[in-house]
């Protein structure tokens, strides 16, 4: 199998909790699903691939392209030296655009055709896409490729559930695509990153032995 996992960094700010499903995401990914040939990718109302992590480790390359520093020195306006505001400079990170999921998804679907084999995409998100129409067309699309799609709603909230918009409503509606799962997180404890695992091969598992490759 091969997987690739996309990050919802719209507007340049990421919550601990979207850094820890990550930390999360891209192991499971390594370990269980063949690694990463499909890549990571950071939506930001457009695709944007990024360099894997290198043998130094997780979690150098999470700090190297999406920690966002302390609170303290973000109040005091120090700037991390890191790829995501290399990104925010450049201009590739625009804040107040409309946030339009489908064409990263696209990116993904396009870049997973290259391979052999199923492939299974872990989606972090915070917040609602904007882009409903686009968003099912793309998913139906995908339903016809061997690719599997878990989203992960991320919210650093305990009191309240992540809302994830026209993404809640899959399934739904007749027709709707069935190769997907969604999980909510408000952290990750070791309960939640057991259960959250088990949800996930399960669902992978049942849907690999459904989906002939070719």
């Amino acid at each position: 199998m091969d997987a690739a996992v996309v990050v919802d960094i719209q507007g340049g700010f990421v919550p601990n909790v979207v850094l820890e499903s990550v930390r999360f995401a891209v192991p499971l990914a390594e370990s269980e699903f063949g690694g990463l040939a499909a890549g990571i990718w950071f939506c930001a109302g457009r695709p944007i691939r990024i360099p894997l992590p290198e043998p130094a480790g997780l979690d150098v390359w999470v700090d190297d392209w999406l920690d966002r520093g302390s609170p303290t020195a973000r109040l005091r306006g120090v700037k991390r030296d890191n790829g995501l505001q290399r990104l925010k400079e450049s201009g590739k990170i625009r804040s107040g655009q409309p946030f339009r999921l489908s064409p990263t998804l696209e990116a993904v679907l396009d870049a997973s055709a290259n391979l052999r084999d199923h492939t299974v995409v872990f989606v972090v998100l915070t917040e609602e896409p904007e882009d409903g129409a686009e968003f099912m067309a793309t998913m139906k699309r995908a339903a016809r490729y061997p690719v599997f799609w878990v989203f992960i709603g991320a919210e650093a909230s305990v009191e309240r559930s992540a809302r994830l918009g026209v993404v809640d409503t899959l399934g739904r509606e007749p027709g709707d695509p069935e190769n997907f799962v969604i999980v909510k997180v408000n952290g990750w404890p070791a309960v939640t990153r057991w259960s959250v695992s088990r949800k996930v091969r399960r669902a992978v598992r049942h849907w690999r032995s459904r989906t002939p490759l070719g």
